[in-house]
């Protein structure tokens, strides 16, 4: 899968969604403009290690990521100190990781110089190449199993989710009409251009046929759904299993848990139908989305680029950082 070629057709299709008008109502997030952390040096180092040498002449003493910090920011930047320690031990310089409030908040924040990388979803990727000399070097596979490993099966992609509260009166997109609705940022691919053009696929003009606000995060678009504060909701499928595992919604999910495995409508509608009244539950899933890249400032020395690609890369052999993490690397460029 050539992801950096399915990047550009999606971006093609996102262009035509941005000339409609943005949700009426904005609920801001609560995370902090910014909050740095080193990654800790008590965590246990990763293997591999490199098997080359590299000209670090011109290299940094730091590199600084970013990434969007959601409604917790500090649990952003712990899921991530295993990547960042990673990533020290590989390039043998510090890595510093930083949230930003949204997602065009880390994009300012790379446009301005202030993060030398970072991770954001798709179609953010898309602005960060237009507005911030991005480049995605490799793109992040996750696992659900309870013993993550390496899966070539997993394909680095993932789905868009609308859902919706059985027995709330909507058992179909078309039901969506008159109803509230959350997206999640306005720079979301699967929190807001994805679901939109859903919608729009389905006959639905999200801005004149729903009431719509922007919840802030996948999390918290998924709570309000469960709070009732709206009729249906935009997230990712990991959101709302991640939220069900905590115990802060009940939801009807597939059998197997797995993330990112297409789904027919046949079998969407199958859980519907047996889902309980009261819980959450999918009404469509999107076609399959990229997955996140990791993306670097173009202008970074080409040594430090090549390093950091080679860092990424490696973590698919690196049992203790999978089993760890739930997550490894793959190269955007493969047919």
């Amino acid at each position: 899968m050539n992801v950096i070629k399915q990047l550009a057709t999606l971006v093609v299709a996102m262009a035509l969604l941005l000339a409609a008008p943005a949700a009426a109502t904005v609920a801001q997030t609560t995370s902090p403009e910014a909050s740095p952390v080193a990654s800790p040096a008590a965590v246990a180092a990763f293997d591999p290690q490199p098997t080359k040498e590299y000209d670090t002449s011109e290299w940094p003493e730091e590199l600084t990521c970013g990434l969007f910090g959601g409604d917790d920011a500090e649990e952003a930047l712990s899921n991530n100190e295993p990547l960042a320690l990673h990533l020290e031990e590989w390039l043998g310089i510090e890595v510093t990781y930083t949230t930003g409030t949204s997602y065009n908040a880390v994009i300012e924040a790379a446009r301005a110089g202030h993060v030398d990388c970072y991770t954001v979803g798709p179609f953010a990727y898309i602005l960060g190449v237009q507005e911030a000399d991005a480049e995605a070097l490799a793109i992040g596979v996750g696992s659900r199993a309870d013993e993550p490993v390496n899966d070539a099966s997993i394909p680095p992609a993932y789905h868009s989710v609308i859902s919706t509260k059985k027995g709330n009166g909507i058992e179909s997109l078309a039901d969506l009409a008159g109803r509230s609705f959350s997206f999640v940022d306005p720079a979301s691919t699967s929190g807001h251009l994805i679901p939109r053009s859903v919608l729009v696929a389905a006959g639905l003009d999200p801005d004149n046929d729903m009431e719509t606000i922007f919840a802030g995060s996948h999390p918290t678009s998924g709570i309000a759904l469960w709070n009732d504060k709206v009729d249906a909701a935009a997230s990712t499928e990991n959101t709302l299993l991640n939220l069900a595992e905590e115990g802060q919604i009940e939801y009807c999910g597939f059998e197997d848990g797995q993330v990112g495995k297409p789904r027919s409508q046949e079998e969407i509608q199958a859980v519907f139908d047996a889902c309980p009244d009261g819980h959450i539950v999918a009404l469509a899933y999107s076609d399959p989305i990229p997955g996140t890249p990791f993306t670097v400032n173009k202008n970074l020395p080409p040594s430090l680029k090549e390093a950091i690609k080679d860092a990424l890369l490696a973590t698919k052999e690196d049992a203790a950082f999978i089993a760890e993490t739930g997550r490894w690397y793959t190269d955007p460029n493969i047919d």
